[in-house]
This record gives structure tokens, C-alpha cells and sequence, in this order.
């Protein structure tokens, strides 16, 4: 076939149809599927959804009787042309030009037989990080990260020792000289496209990679938990036929000629560099137990923030958690953010080790941390938060002598629940192994009474360990360090006020009028007392005020059910909200509501509330009577006073010029260009030498 010719793409689809349902959008907006053909193999039955959406799209659809494995599809497909053809996985989205540039590479050399672009998921020609699952870069999307991808391409075609099945461009000469995919030895997928590229090596073909191209891959959403096993077996196979698969892999690993393409694509990720500030790590690693936009609470947030302003001087990892019921426990995907590595390690909490599933101790996150400190090899690791992960990564750093700074964001070092906020919703006076056994058990392995106190005592004696070892602890009030000082845990501490994330002016408010708008933000959750706020509005008339509760109820459906049952008419559930309308939320509330019943140790939220010109009435606990002056710019209610929330909300309804007193007299706000000034200085003095 001439090398402007038709090609002929072939997409098998087994489930996943949502995914497919992406594939074929991405390929009618980005392929001539008038001058090439799209192919369609449904692997047997229960694949209607997707059969109207094909046919519509111009698809030849072919179905089989029965399930028979991706591997007979992918031949029954290629067998249905004479054409070249691209295998594409159906969950896969294709970018502008992509079949134009592939068939470019393909024509490049006469000895080509198959070409594979860059992808996220791909395990060789993975990027921005070869043999790992990456994210998409934070803030691109995938046509997005397709043209990034092109525009620092210099079309070297590298070669490859095997192509990649995801998405795998075959020419019908090497297809006519090699053979289809083996049908016996692959089974229903796995190790097909590798076995066939091994073949066409012994014929004299090579392997090229498109590097001006990016494919991008869901991953895993067709094979299920059966994925691990497939694998396995289809490995066995390969290297029983190719006893030199491995060591074809091992050497291209070794030498690693995709290295230039992918620094490339990276440089481009990067802010422009700067010098780091005199005596700060020039590289750093942060371990945090969630991640923007997977995770968005207060200290996902803070941490990001922080990364945010160090990544342009100097280097920067993320150690954090992620959830995903379709993976296991360690199984990780890479993203970059902002210049930052971040590693995304799955746990889902369902495995039956206690100490595992509690966050004591887990020896295959230990493993995957160890290499990942080595890859970064960091000056200085900043622990935000080892819940998710396990409290024996900080063994990893021990071994290695690398300082760390613990930071205290809350509770969790002491108290499982986070806030020393008993499930009975009252406040408790401090950790002790029978009274945290009775309030949160860790285990329900027989038999659980004695080992909940023996995992409580163990949890106790290895967190002060942390703290002892920290070269620095750090946290952002003074009542953290009080109420730790008070409980026996720690005497000494830097305490650094947090800064916000907040760059545009107020704008000028007018007037407060009836009804006053009152709102609620944040995680929909018992102890921040969402319900306390929606129950002191029964009564009120919704003429008079209003309140809005901005979060995702889906967090805790029970807990959301109950505020259900608490409705009136002056209470809307707004739901979650993207950071794009933050400055419209708040624009839209008169007062900030923060009913927290559990110890909060800063309050992000009722800063940046003070800073966009919203005053904030708020429970009297934790770190929040810090950030208010009673009757000066907010005021204080009793925890878990209903009534006395309620009376507070008639008072202000019936004098709303109270809360433009109050917004004239709001404090300024510390923003986080100038803590991260600070955090540098207890940087400096760690690596100076210097302890807490």
C-alpha cells in the first residue's frame, strides 16, 4: 500500500461502553472517516449501547456470536481489510492528526512494520513517565496535551523492541509476513501485540515510536479483577516462546532512547526555573494523603499550595493517596502538577490487615516509597499527613537519614477520627487505648476487644515515634500546639499560621438586606456540624434569612440522609462547586456558618471567607476562636447549640447592619506567597543543623 493510502482503524469492545462511547467522539473529530474506514468488533453479546452509536459514525460493526477474547476480535477485525490498519483500544482517545502522523512514521523506513504514539498508559512509551499509569498534566486536557506533545516533537522515530497494543499501527505487508496475532497462545488478551512484534523482528522489521503523537488511555476498564492473572500467564507465554523478550527489554530500559523525547515533553510541563531561596532543599518531597482535584479538603489544598510555589526553584515530589475500586492496594499513577511529581498510590481501605488498613504499617507501600525517595533522592521530606499511607513510611527515611518536617494538621496522630470528636458526637477529653477501642474499633478479628487495645497502644507508642524523630514539626495555631502540650504529646513546636490561596480584589458589597444570606462550606461531614447549622434554620422564616450548604453529600450518604430529614425551606443543598467558582460562592453569602463540633486546628475556609469580605460566625472550639473576634468582625456560638444558633441568626436578620459593621472592621488576612516564605526559614534551619 502507498503511504497515502487508506487506513482501516479496528476497535474491539468488550464493556466499558462509557469509555468506548469517548473513543469514537475523539475518533469522528479528529480522523477522515470518509477516506478511512472505522471498524467495530463487538466481543458477543450485551454490546448494544455502542452498536446505533458505530453504525451512525459510518462503522462497519461486526459482532461475534460469543465472547472469544480480544485477541480473536483484533484479528477478525484486521482480517476485514486489505488495508494498513491501527488496532485502538476502546478506551483510548485519539488527538488532532494522529492518524496522519502515524502513518508518516510507518512510511519513514521501508523495514517498519509497526508504530505506536506516546501515551499516559502504555508501559514503554508511557509518558511523562515511561512504565508507569500518569494522569494527564494538571490543567491540560487531552487535545490539549496532544498538541503540547507535537509541538516539541523533532520526528526521530526511535525505535522500539515491541510495540504497544493500546494503540498500534500495523502495515499490511508485515501483517502478510508475520501472521495475525496467536489466537491459541493469548487467549482473551495480554502479550498478543508483543508476541507478534517479536515474530516480525525474526523477519527483519523494527519498531518505531511516533514521538509528534499522544493517545491517550483510560486503562484496565475492560479485564477487571481478572487483569493480574491475565497478565501473568500471557508473560509465561511470551518469554517461553521469546526466551530474549526479557533481555530485549531490560537493554531498552538500560539505554532508554525515548529519554530525549520525554525530557522534552517535560521541559515544556515546567514553570521557568528559579534559584531556590538561600539555605531551602533544592529537593523536596512532600507526603500528603490526597491530592487536588481527587481530593479537595483543607489540607490537600494547603499542601498543593505550597508544592505550587516550590516547584518553579527547585525539585519537587508529592507522595499522596488516591482512591480506585477498579486497583489494588499499592498499583500508583503519576501525574505532573505545576512542574511537581506527584505519585497517586492507591488504597481503598478494604485490605484485612488491621495495621495496614489503619495506617500503621504496610510493607508494599514501604517498598514503593523507598523507590520513589530514591528516584527523588530529597534533602528534606515534608509530612503533611501519613493517613491513607502508613505511619512505617517514616522507617524509609530513618534508614535513609533523611531529615523530615512533620507538619500537625490536625488530630490524627493521637486520635483515629481525626479531631478528638467521639462517635457520639461529644467531645473527648484525650486518647487512652480502652476509650478510643470502645469509640472507634480498629479490627473486628477475634478476638477484637483485646486486640483493639493492643493496636491502640501500638498505634500510640509508633505516632510519638514520628514526632520524636521529626527534625521539625510544624502547625498553623496555637491551640494545636496547646492542646498537644496539654495531652502529653508534645512540648515544642513552630507554630506558622497558614496563608490562603487568594489572588483577585474584593469587589465592593453592597449593603447586607433581608434575607441575609448565611452559608455553609466545606467537607459534608458529623464533625464539622453541618447539622447544627441546618437545624437552627427550622424555625427561621426564609424571607429572613437563608442558609446554603456548599459540599458533596455523597461523602456520607447516612449522615446525608439525616440532613434530609432536617430540611425547611430557608435551606438549599448547593452540592460541590469547581474552583472556577469559588469567588462566585462566596460573592453569593452575606456570612460564613462554621458549625464545626470536632477540634479544628486552623480554618482555611473562614480565612478566605475574612479576605473576600464575608464575616463568619463560628462554634466556639479548636483554632476557630482564634480567628474571631466576637462582636467586632463575627461572633461565637456553644458547640451543638442549636438555639443558640438559631437566636444569633434572628439577631442578625433583624439588625443586618450588624454584618456590614463587621465586614469593615475584618482582619487582613496572611495570603500564601508569604507563608511559604516561612515555611522556607524552618526549611533553612533544618538542613542548617538547627532542631525545634
Amino acid at each position: 500500500m502507498a503511504a497515502g493510502g487508506p487506513v482501516d482503524v479496528v476497535v474491539p469492545v468488550y464493556g466499558a461502553h462509557a469509555f468506548f462511547l469517548r473513543c469514537l467522539a475523539s475518533l469522528r473529530r479528529h480522523t477522515d472517516l470518509a477516506r478511512h474506514r472505522l471498524i467495530v468488533v463487538l466481543d458477543g453479546p450485551g454490546q448494544e449501547p455502542v452498536r446505533a452509536p458505530a453504525e451512525e459514525a459510518g462503522a462497519l460493526v461486526l459482532q461475534n456470536d460469543e465472547r472469544r477474547g480480544f485477541v480473536v476480535s483484533a484479528n477478525r477485525g484486521m482480517a476485514a481489510t486489505a488495508h494498513d490498519v491501527v488496532l485502538l483500544n476502546s478506551d483510548t482517545e485519539v488527538t488532532a492528526g494522529w492518524l496522519e502522523k502515524l502513518r508518516a512514521a510507518a512510511y519513514s523506513d521501508e523495514a517498519v512494520a509497526t508504530v505506536t504514539p506516546f501515551s499516559n498508559n502504555a508501559t514503554l512509551v508511557s509518558l511523562p513517565r515511561a512504565f508507569e499509569v500518569n494522569a494527564l498534566p494538571a490543567g491540560l486536557d487531552v487535545d490539549a496535551f496532544g498538541r503540547l506533545v507535537e509541538s516539541v516533537s523533532q520526528r526521530t522515530y526511535p525505535r522500539l523492541p515491541t510495540g504497544v497494543g493500546v494503540c498500534f499501527y500495523v502495515k499490511r505487508r508485515a501483517l502478510t509476513a508475520v501472521g495475525p496475532f496467536d489466537e491459541e497462545r493469548f487467549g482473551l488478551g495480554y502479550g498478543e501485540e508483543n508476541d507478534f512484534c517479536m515474530r516480525a523482528r525474526r523477519a527483519g522489521f523494527v519498531h518505531v515510536l511516533d514521538d509528534a503523537t499522544f493517545v491517550y488511555h483510560a486503562g484496565q476498564r475492560s479485564f477487571g479483577a481478572a487483569r493480574p492473572a491475565l497478565a501473568r500467564s500471557a508473560m509465561r507465554a511470551l518469554t517461553r516462546a521469546h526466551p530474549d523478550y526479557l533481555r530485549l527489554i531490560a537493554d531498552f530500559m538500560r539505554s532508554d532512547p525515548l529519554a530525549p523525547a520525554r525530557a522534552r515533553v517535560a521541559q515544556a510541563l515546567r514553570p521557568a526555573r528559579r534559584h531556590p531561596p538561600s539555605g531551602a532543599p533544592r529537593r523536596i518531597v512532600h507526603v500528603v494523603h490526597g491530592w487536588p482535584p481527587f481530593d479537595r479538603a483543607g489540607t490537600e489544598t494547603y499542601a498543593r499550595g505550597l508544592v505550587t510555589r516550590q516547584a518553579p526553584d527547585r525539585e519537587v515530589g508529592v507522595y499522596a493517596r488516591i482512591a480506585d475500586p477498579e486497583r489494588t492496594l499499592g498499583e500508583a499513577t503519576e501525574l505532573m502538577d505545576a512542574g511537581a511529581r506527584v505519585r497517586l498510590v492507591v488504597n481503598n481501605f478494604t485490605q484485612r490487615d488491621p495495621r495496614s488498613r489503619n495506617a500503621l504499617a504496610d510493607g508494599r507501600l514501604a517498598k514503593d516509597f523507598a523507590r520513589f525517595v530514591d528516584q527523588q533522592a530529597p534533602e528534606l521530606v515534608h509530612v503533611h499527613h501519613l493517613a491513607g499511607h502508613a505511619a512505617s513510611l517514616v522507617d524509609v527515611l530513618r534508614r535513609r537519614r533523611v531529615p523530615y518536617v512533620y507538619q500537625v494538621q490536625d488530630w490524627w496522630a493521637l486520635c483515629a477520627r481525626t479531631n478528638l470528636l467521639h462517635a457520639t458526637r461529644a467531645l473527648c477529653p484525650g486518647p487512652a487505648a480502652g476509650r478510643c477501642a470502645r469509640c472507634l474499633p480498629l479490627t473486628r478479628i477475634a478476638p477484637a476487644g483485646m486486640w483493639n487495645r493492643l493496636l491502640y497502644l501500638r498505634r500510640a507508642a509508633v505516632m510519638r515515634g514520628v514526632l520524636r524523630d521529626a527534625s521539625a514539626i510544624v502547625m498553623g495555631s496555637q491551640f494545636v500546639l496547646d492542646s498537644y502540650r496539654s495531652l502529653g504529646w508534645l512540648e515544642k513546636a513552630d507554630v506558622v499560621p497558614y496563608g490562603i490561596e487568594f489572588r483577585e480584589a474584593a469587589g465592593p458589597r453592597s449593603p447586607v438586606t433581608r434575607p441575609v444570606r448565611f452559608a455553609v462550606l466545606g467537607s459534608v461531614m458529623p464533625h464539622k456540624g453541618v447539622h447544627v447549622a441546618v437545624a437552627a434554620f427550622r424555625e427561621i422564616a426564609p424571607d429572613a434569612a437563608t442558609l446554603d450548604v456548599w459540599g458533596d453529600e455523597r461523602i456520607r450518604p447516612d449522615y446525608a440522609a439525616e440532613l434530609r430529614g432536617l430540611l425547611s425551606p430557608a435551606v438549599r443543598f448547593r452540592g460541590p462547586f469547581d474552583e472556577s467558582q469559588r469567588a462566585e460562592v462566596f460573592a453569593s453569602m452575606d456570612v460564613l456558618v462554621a458549625p464545626s463540633l470536632g477540634l479544628e486546628s486552623f480554618g482555611l475556609a473562614v480565612r478566605e471567607a475574612q479576605a473576600r469580605g464575608v464575616p463568619v460566625v463560628a462554634s466556639r472550639r479548636g483554632a476557630l476562636v482564634e480567628a474571631v473576634r466576637p462582636g467586632v468582625d463575627g461572633e461565637l456560638f456553644e458547640p451543638d447549640d442549636v438555639a443558640g444558633l438559631a437566636a444569633l441568626v434572628r439577631r442578625l436578620a433583624e439588625r443586618p447592619e450588624t454584618i456590614d459593621a463587621w465586614r469593615r472592621a475584618l482582619p487582613a488576612v496572611k495570603l500564601m506567597d508569604d507563608h511559604a516564605r516561612e515555611i522556607d526559614e524552618v526549611y533553612a534551619r533544618v538542613l542548617g543543623g538547627g532542631r525545634r
